[in-house]
């Protein structure tokens, strides 16, 4: 837990810290499947009644505290309101956060405004593993009969998932639908509940933990282990191509291996893990969990970019103390006395701050504030989800920005033309345009622009800016689609004498995409690209390929937005997306950098 919450808090400190949700997924599938086989082994039924039953004790109780208290707090984000609330709740309380994510195409890594419960895709897939698992789990073991054929078969699940998830995963395009994914991310839950399997049917392996009888080697193998899974949480960043193809699954191997290490009684790292104040997180850390991200979010609304550091001490502290509350308040009585008893005591509890006021007793006035919150939370969770747009302010904008080239499309009477199948007849080879003669400064009516989210949002002032320009921007566009895209242009007749990429946002450049690019649009026209300015691992990359080919061609250009953009005070909370006055500034250095070229 402290691994995720560094990760979202701090990610260039921490950029393999996801990997925390990873190893809670072994230690859950550990756990749930080591107590279903000892209920089996003893002669008992599963117990589906009573499993879900505590489950739902354990889980829902805090998750309900946790929406209805963040959408109250959400009231002090005043206009900036997080967006489309209400589908976020039929999500958390259905468990399918992770789908609906999926079906919105939001990206868990590259989002400009993250939901306001995204952490939510997490529970989901836990969820729908305890709903699932107990029924799948009996139906193997009456099936296979033996605990060997059990684990055998575990095991290939779990290589399925994780091989699916590497084989559908494309180097530059997001990750977010496998990331999500109930299958292609179940590969930890199903090796937690292989190692469960192993120790059901070789309980003499724990005595020792799989290690050597010496001592010294057996601390020597934990150690490794830990250490193993803590340089994968500082050292495999989320985008990672290692990541999706073996290296989460093997992260959980590892994680497995150290959770079965540490039924040994005596290693120095099971004392180390075994401190009181990590055993008080531990307790709390479903809370920590529920309540870190709406926070972290609220707070990139209410806190100036300058004061980041700030904002993110106050929402440590925040989450601690919501965690704390959820625990001692809801948690807490609940796994211990059930729904109907907590309910019972939480409504004699409110009967007793009422009756003081209505007696007119001493301290009556000390309940003002309790009774308060208790209305007034409620009337503000539902008057944020009732205030809550369908889409943020962002959106608002890329979408009106897209509604601008379709009507500029509409305006000129210039109708998509299918895909070429053949090459075109004129310009390939000697990269002649119909264009305006080379030579003069660039105008709007010269220009050929393809670009993603950030040139999209730049739409109207590059309009303004460059009376005419074609811009071919959309969300989430990636530098490896541009050749295709210009060629087809080129066949059409559209590719102007200035193409202008403003991509690299969203992933990295695969090798030999520029020179393709520059095979397509020719020799006699200009290629201008816009460097990316954005907390991504690629940023640099991408960077650093532009600045090469601007140095290496004679007709390659730099628009560095890179430099100019950290100079500004203008932009979205994921500081990628600039607003209304960023989007000024990047049309003007559009048009300068036409002028110079």
């Amino acid at each position: 837990m402290l691994a995720v919450i560094a990760y979202h808090l701090w990610p260039q400190v921490l950029p393999g810290g996801f990997l925390g949700v990873d190893l809670f997924f072994v230690l859950s599938g550990y756990l749930i499947t080591g107590g279903l086989l000892r209920r089996l082994d003893a002669g008992l039924s599963v117990g589906l009644r009573g499993f879900w039953i505590r489950r739902a004790r354990r889980l829902i109780p805090a998750m309900l505290l946790m929406l209805v208290g963040a959408t109250a707090l959400a009231i002090l984000a005043g206009g900036e309101l997080p967006a489309n609330l209400r589908a976020q709740w039929l999500g958390a309380l259905s468990y399918t956060s992770n789908w609906l994510q999926i079906a919105s195409g939001n990206s868990y890594f590259a989002s400009a405004e993250p939901p306001y419960f995204q952490h939510l895709w997490s529970l989901a897939i836990e969820e729908q593993f305890y709903l699932l698992w107990p029924v799948v789990l009996v139906l193997l073991v009456v099936v296979l009969r033996t605990r060997t054929k059990l684990l055998a078969a575990v095991a290939m699940l779990g290589v399925a998932a994780a091989a699916s998830m590497a084989w559908a995963f494309v180097p530059g395009q997001d990750a977010s639908p496998l990331y999500f994914g109930t299958w292609t991310h179940g590969f930890g839950l199903l090796i937690g509940s292989g190692a469960a399997i192993y120790t059901s049917f070789r309980p003499s392996a724990l005595a020792f933990g799989l290690l050597p009888r010496v001592r010294r080697s057996g601390d020597l193998a934990v150690g490794v282990l830990f250490a193993a899974i803590l340089m994968a949480m500082f050292l495999l960043p989320d985008t990672s191509s290692v990541a999706y193809r073996g290296g989460m699954a093997l992260f959980c191997v590892a994680s497995a291996g150290l959770i079965l290490s540490l039924e040994r009684r005596h290693t120095l790292v099971r004392a180390l893990l075994n401190q009181q104040h990590l055993r008080w997180m531990g307790n709390r850390s479903y809370g920590l969990y529920l309540w870190h991200w709406p926070l972290l979010v609220l707070a990139g609304v209410l806190f100036p970019p300058q004061a980041a550091t700030a904002a993110n001490l106050c929402v440590l502290a925040a989450t601690f103390l919501a965690a704390a509350a959820s625990w001692h308040l809801v948690e807490q009585p609940i796994m211990r006395d059930g729904f109907k008893v907590s309910l019972s005591a939480w409504r004699s509890n409110v009967a007793g701050r009422f009756e003081p006021l209505v007696s007119g007793a001493p301290g009556r006035y000390s309940q003002i504030v309790p009774l308060t919150a208790l209305l007034l939370i409620p009337l503000c969770t539902i008057t944020v989800l009732v205030a809550s747009p369908r889409q943020s302010s962002l959106q608002q904008q890329l979408t009106e920005a897209q509604e601008m080239l379709g009507e500029q499309v509409d305006t000129l009477g210039i109708a998509a033309a299918p895909e070429p199948q053949t090459a075109p007849v004129t310009g390939k080879g000697t990269g002649k345009t119909t264009g305006s003669a080379k030579g003069k400064h660039a105008t709007g009516g010269d220009v050929t622009a393809l670009g993603d989210s950030v040139m999209l949002a730049s739409t109207r002032e590059l309009l303004k800016e460059l009376p005419g320009i074609s811009i071919h921007a959309a969300v989430g566009a990636q530098m490896r689609e541009a050749p295709e895209k210009l060629e087809r242009l080129r066949y059409e007749n559209r590719l102007r004498r200035v193409v202008v990429l403003g991509l690299g946002t969203n992933g990295d450049l695969p090798a030999g995409t520029l020179e393709k690019v520059r095979d397509v649009i020719g020799p006699d026209r200009e290629l201008l690209l816009v460097t990316v300015h954005a907390p991504r691992a690629w940023s640099d990359s991408v960077n650093e390929k532009y600045r090469s080919a601007a140095a290496k061609y004679p007709n390659v250009h730099l628009v560095d937005w890179a430099s100019l953009a950290p100079e500004l005070d203008d932009f979205a909370r994921d500081r990628v997306h600039p607003g209304p006055q960023g989007t000024q500034e990047y049309a003007r250095l559009m048009s300068s950098a036409l002028r110079n070229s």
